[in-house]
């Protein structure tokens, strides 16, 4: 550890200055990106839709997240999702619907731990938008809200409205791709609403994407956007679970791969009562039925499918736990009853099923995160090599690519292979050339660039490589200082 001294002024060698330089940033760097990866390990969140608050049940069957439409107004033991309802009415007035949402956020601090912004905004039926659906408008209530609950309660996790999977539309309406006036195609309804956002100069106003991957007639790994004769493997237009590859696919091209998706609903259907098949409730649904042994064998599936390939999966959200048993749904063929675990296999096997913290992924931390290096003209030519560690601190392998970003005059080269792979807890040290000369005063730039890839997640490191040239350096001391 280099010790506190009084400054001093004295001419000092480029090559010092520059070890000195990586000596002090080393450990502070290391710690910080350390801790850093130690905070972003999120646990899963287990969680269910509910007609009627049966926490008891939730508990018992190793759920940690509950799915509610009111707030609660005080802690459950149950970490919480309330669905804040925001749909084209409050168009007329979007800074009174700010108002109720900012004073429901400043009543349920404490006790709500995430808000989803409306639902299925993508629709225009009675549980949807209301009207024709506008990704425009819809991202400016989330936006409004956003900052709003934000306002309240910083801690609490926003979540965009869960959109319905409506498959690809044909059709065009008033301007709008993929839409017939009733419903727009998720997959475009989702590209307009963030380039609204973009447009709005908000960025991304959510903290986690919203979607309901419904699984149909498919099981839960049937791959997505695939068709077939075989119901169980059907996923044409992305009617399946795994149709939710294709919105974080999205999310990665808009530069949001950080971001996690909740299922906010999801499920199987099973089937009713034979005289239920003509009700309006079933319209349209028949095709999905699946027996309730295979309603159990998909929702556990689907659990261990996403906890073992999605680390961007940050919780899901079963539709429903109850409203099979509800005594205010009375319609003994009110469809919402069928997607039920309660009294069903489901209830058993959900509650035998491992819980774990979800899927691993590796996570880069590259020291020192910056390179300075800095001399007088007088010691040209300069040639450096700084070594560079990579080190894994996530919880999967990871493979990255390596590549230099120069401007003449300054010369940067690699003398290791540009692409590898790291397991969980390895490090490499990758030698970094620096080379410059015959040059003026002048700042010199230059960025090694490194892509990582581990279990679908992409991410980008730039690690800054900079070279001054001065007519005099100075040497100063000042004390090291780590916070614990």
């Amino acid at each position: 550890m280099i010790e506190p001294k009084q400054t001093k002024k004295h001419h000092w060698q480029g090559r010092r200055l520059f070890v000195f330089a990586l000596s002090f940033l080393l450990p502070i760097l290391l710690l910080h990106n350390l801790r850093q990866a130690e905070a972003t390990v999120p646990l899963f969140a287990y969680g269910a839709n509910v007609a009627e608050w049966d926490i008891t049940k939730l508990e018992d069957m190793g759920f940690n997240w509950i799915k509610v439409f009111n707030g609660p107004g005080s802690r459950l033991p149950l970490k919480v999702l309330l669905r804040v309802e925001a749909n084209a009415s409050h168009l007329n007035d979007v800074n009174g619907f700010g108002n109720s949402v900012q004073t429901l956020a400043e009543s349920q601090k404490g006790f709500v731990d995430a808000y989803e912004i409306g639902n299925e905004p993508n629709l225009d039926a009675s549980y949807g938008w209301g009207v024709s659906p506008n990704a425009t408008d819809y991202a400016r209530l989330l936006c409004e809200a956003y900052g709003r609950i934000k306002a309240a309660d910083p801690e609490a996790v926003v979540v965009s409205a869960g959109l319905a999977p409506t498959g690809r539309v044909p059709e065009t309406w008033n301007g709008h791709a993929g839409h017939n006036g009733l419903f727009q195609d998720e997959r475009i309804f989702m590209q307009e609403m963030l380039d609204a956002m973009q447009a709005l100069n908000s960025g991304p106003c959510f903290d986690v994407f919203g979607y309901h991957p419904y699984g149909y007639s498919a099981d839960f790994d049937a791959a997505p956007d695939v068709a077939s004769a075989d119901p169980t493997q059907n996923c044409a237009n992305g009617f399946c679970f795994r149709g939710v590859e294709k919105i974080y696919g999205i999310l990665q091209a808009n530069g949001l791969g950080d971001r996690q998706i909740f299922a906010t609903e999801f499920g199987w259907i099973v089937e009713p009562p034979a005289d239920c098949l003509s009700s309006p409730s079933w319209s349209g649904r028949a095709w999905q039925i699946v027996s309730e042994q295979k309603q159990a064998d998909n929702l556990v599936g689907a659990y261990e499918y996403a906890t073992t390939h999605y680390p961007w999966m940050g919780g899901m959200f079963i539709f429903n736990l109850n409203f099979n048993v509800a005594p205010w749904i009375t319609d003994p063929c009110e469809q919402m009853r069928y997607y039920a675990m309660v009294n069903r296999p489901a209830e058993a096997a959900l509650a035998a099923m491992p819980k774990v913290a979800g899927a691993g992924v590796g996570e880069l931390i590259v020291v020192p995160g910056a390179v300075t290096a800095v001399y007088t003209p007088t010691q040209q030519p300069i040639t450096e090599t700084v070594s560079v560690t990579l080190q894994n601190v996530g919880t999967a392998p990871l493979a990255y690519t390596m590549t230099l970003q120069t401007t003449l005059p300054l010369t940067l080269t690699l003398n290791a292979p540009l692409t590898g792979s790291l397991d969980v807890g390895m490090e490499t040290a990758v030698p970094l050339h620096l080379s410059l000369d015959g040059q003026p005063i002048g700042s010199y730039p230059g960025t090694l660039q490194i892509e990582t890839y581990s279990n679908g997640v992409a991410s980008s490191h730039s690690v800054p490589v900079t070279v001054y040239l001065w007519d005099e350096v100075h040497r100063t001391f000042v004390p090291l200082a780590v916070r614990p």
